[in-house]
Order: structure tokens, then C-alpha cells, then sequence
């Protein structure tokens, strides 16, 4: 199973190349503009990059609430 994205960027870069993926707050992130810095990370409820790049899925990611508790995200029980 493909690692699913949970950030996406935001920014306007000046700058363009290839979209990208990334390691961000412990958790995957795509830049679809390919920015080398001067990213703006918004939380999306996880999704799959082939999802995020088709042309069906129409480019809007869900996005999801900022303040997520990370037992949640990860199937383990609050202490």
C-alpha cells in the first residue's frame, strides 16, 4: 500500500518545476508547483497521490481540521 498524503502546498511559487512529495510534520506532502522553498503546508485528510494528481479527482483535496490528536492518526489508543 502507497504512503498517502496528508499536506499539501499551498503557496504560490514564482518558481515551477515537477511536483514534488516530501517529509513534513512526520507525515507525507505534495507540491503539485514543484517549489523548491517557501512552502504553506495545509493538512488534508490522507490522500492518494495518484488521486491528488488526476484530473478527475479535481485537484480539491478535503481538507482536514489543524488540531488533529496523533493517537487517532495512528490506530493507537489515548493514554
Amino acid at each position: 500500500m502507497a504512503a498517502l498524503i496528508e499536506f499539501v502546498c499551498i503557496a504560490t511559487h514564482a518558481r515551477h518545476g515537477d511536483p514534488s512529495i516530501t517529509f513534513e510534520q512526520r507525515a507525507w506532502a505534495y507540491c503539485a508547483a514543484g517549489g523548491n522553498d517557501g512552502h504553506q503546508w495545509s493538512r488534508i485528510d490522507p490522500t492518494a497521490v495518484e488521486t491528488l494528481r488526476s484530473p478527475a479527482g479535481n485537484g480539491r483535496p478535503h481538507l482536514a481540521p489543524e488540531e488533529i490528536n496523533e493517537h487517532t492518526l495512528t490506530g493507537r489508543p489515548a493514554r
